[in-house]
């Protein structure tokens, strides 16, 4: 699998764990959507550097790093971004 068959499914079941639509998911800030986008990226970043990662989803390499270095300490505060890693792991995207 490319690195765009493998965004895109990806992205597709964020979407779907998340409820968000794939534009909200890279474009907006509320609150949900920045969660979302960290589950998109850390899932990514296990398989893609951020630099891949960055031109696939057209974010930048400073945002997908942030997200990257920072999900860890978000879970610890946001429960449901955890589930929803969870529930994206559990489908099997790797």
């Amino acid at each position: 699998m490319n690195e765009k068959d493998f965004f895109e499914k990806v992205i597709e079941i964020v979407s779907n764990a998340s409820g968000l639509e794939v534009g909200a998911i890279l474009g907006c800030n509320r609150e949900e959507c920045v969660d979302a986008r960290y589950v998109l990226v850390a899932v990514l970043a296990e398989c893609l550097s951020d630099r891949q990662i960055a031109l696939a989803s057209g974010l930048s390499v400073q945002l997908v790093n942030k997200a990257k270095n920072c999900f860890r300490e978000r879970c610890k505060y946001r429960w449901g971004l955890k589930q929803m890693y969870e529930e994206v792991k559990n489908i099997g995207v790797n």
